[in-house]
């Protein structure tokens, strides 16, 4: 179960009951994103591939049916063919210090993930 959460731009965090603290990003560039992601895997693209051309080949690729997870990232094809990527970070403190970064909030070195990811969701929450 989720205690809290917070959205700050394409990020959200969650703290679930457990205290651990979850970050997923839902990308608005989804070329970009996708991009991204045939970069980091040495997937040859061609330039001429818009983003449902692109989505397509790497779920091709890497998944099956409307589906693929490549590492971090999960590509989908909907019903209408437009294609949704998100990430989870398997880094979360890396993720928090980049949001951080985003939002100017300042991670304490003493804090550990649990420390910032609440005091991050506090901070957004708080400054809607």
């Amino acid at each position: 179960m989720v205690k809290k959460s917070a959205i700050s731009g394409e990020y959200i965090i969650t703290i679930e009951d457990n205290n651990s603290v979850r970050v997923c990003r839902i990308y608005d560039n989804v070329i970009g994103s996708l991009w991204e992601i045939c970069e980091k895997e040495g997937m040859e693209i061609d330039p001429k591939w818009n983003t449902q051309q692109l989505g397509r080949e790497v779920i091709k690729r890497f998944g099956e049916g409307t589906m693929a997870e490549v590492g971090e990232y999960v590509v989908t094809r909907r019903p209408s063919g437009s294609i949704e990527t998100y990430r989870t970070f398997a880094n979360t403190m890396g993720a928090l210090r980049e949001i951080a970064a985003k939002i100017g909030f300042e991670i304490l070195p003493k804090w550990n993930t649990q420390d910032a990811g609440r005091k991050i969701v506090d901070f957004i929450n708080a400054n809607k």
